[in-house]
Parts: structure tokens; C-alpha cells; sequence
């Protein structure tokens, strides 16, 4: 199964000659290998900043259109229904032959429910590109800004150099309090809440 994926991702984003570029962060799964593939053929086309604004327009499009995602998975709806649908709205909206091709190749192989987590994928790939770092730190309550300050002076002492930290902060009262923090594919758990499940295992263990 994942060689033919392979070969049908080079059949179709193959169209300039020369070898597979490689991304600057490797993205795993199906998503992953739709998500380089794409990445590979927008870097020869000189298309890759327009090709990641696309799939984001085309990622709103799906989230606020009302039964758009349902009707991409729809069974009862053929392939080439579908594929006729979207490609009149790219035709219309201008949308660059690599974009289309993809989501043309995700619904030939009835991949379309993971339309956004190839766009999620390329994502990733295209911040990774700029040198951006993506992290997320989720905490029981907001933090100060003299907190926020200090959070990032030390988040920033981990990066390269070139790296920019890109932070995303949330809150969940079910962590009681502390935090967890997320940079990449790293997950640092803070929170009262684990400390709490981890003593509550401790005590239970027979002494």
C-alpha cells in the first residue's frame, strides 16, 4: 500500500525532471507523504508561497463551508463528481494545477479525509522552512505578561540560531494549575493535575 501511494504521489507531483527535494523536517503518515511530495514540486515550480496560501484558503473553505467536508467523504458521491465540483471552483478561483492535482490524486485514492491533515502537514514543512518553532503552552489560568516574558526568554535559549519562536498559549482548568508545554514534537507536562495522578500511583503501589 505505501509503495503505490508512492508511486502515484511522483506520477503526479513529478512534473518538473531532476531528484526529490527534500523537506527541511521529515512529516510521517499518509498526510506526511502527500504533504513532501507537494512540497517537492511547488520547490522546482518556484510555487512553494502561493501553493501553502492556497491550501490554507482551500483548509477556511472546508472548515466554514457548511457540509463541504462531509460531502468530500460522501460514499454515495463518485469520485469524479467530486473531483468536477472542486475543479470548477479552482478554475474560477485560480488556483495553482500542483493544488488541484493533489486534491484530484487524495480523492482517487479516497484519501479526501485527510485533505486537512496533508494542508496540517505541509504546514509544518513550510515553518520549518522559514526557521519558525512552533509552541504551544496550556496553562489553568492565563498567564501574566511578566510570566509570558519570562516563558519565552527561556523557550527562546533552546533555540538555533535563525530559529523564531512562534507562541501559542491556551487555558484548561483541569490542569489545577502549572502547565504543559509543547515545542515540536516535544511535550513537557507541568501541570498540578499529572503531579496529582502520579502521587495518587505511587501511593497505591504496595509498600
Amino acid at each position: 500500500m505505501a509503495s503505490r501511494i508512492a508511486t502515484t504521489l511522483v506520477r503526479s507531483f513529478s512534473a518538473a525532471s531532476g531528484e526529490f527535494i527534500r523537506a527541511p523536517v521529515q512529516v510521517f503518515g499518509i498526510e506526511g507523504r502527500y504533504a513532501h511530495a507537494l512540497y517537492s514540486a511547488a520547490t522546482k515550480q518556484g510555487t512553494l508561497g502561493a501553493v501553502e496560501d492556497q491550501l490554507n484558503s482551500l483548509q477556511g473553505a472546508i472548515d466554514s463551508v457548511s457540509g463541504l467536508k462531509e460531502y468530500l467523504t460522501l460514499p454515495v458521491c463518485s469520485k469524479e463528481e467530486k473531483k468536477g465540483v472542486l475543479g470548477s471552483a479552482f478554475g474560477d478561483a485560480g488556483v495553482d494545477p500542483l493544488v488541484a492535482n493533489l486534491i484530484d490524486t487524495m480523492i482517487d485514492n479516497k484519501r479526501a479525509k485527510n485533505i486537512s491533515g496533508v494542508v496540517s502537514a505541509f504546514n509544518t514543512i513550510m515553518a520549518a522552512q522559514r526557521g519558525e518553532v512552533p509552541c504551544k503552552v496550556t496553562s489553568a489560568r492565563p498567564l501574566s505578561d511578566d510570566h509570558l516574558a519570562s516563558l519565552k526568554e527561556a523557550l527562546g535559549n533552546f533555540l538555533k540560531e535563525n530559529e523564531k519562536l512562534l507562541l501559542e498559549t491556551a487555558t484548561d482548568e483541569k490542569l489545577i494549575g502549572g502547565m504543559v508545554v509543547e515545542v515540536g514534537d516535544k511535550r513537557v507536562d507541568m501541570s498540578t493535575a499529572t503531579k496529582i495522578r502520579k502521587l495518587k500511583a505511587a501511593l497505591a503501589q504496595p509498600l
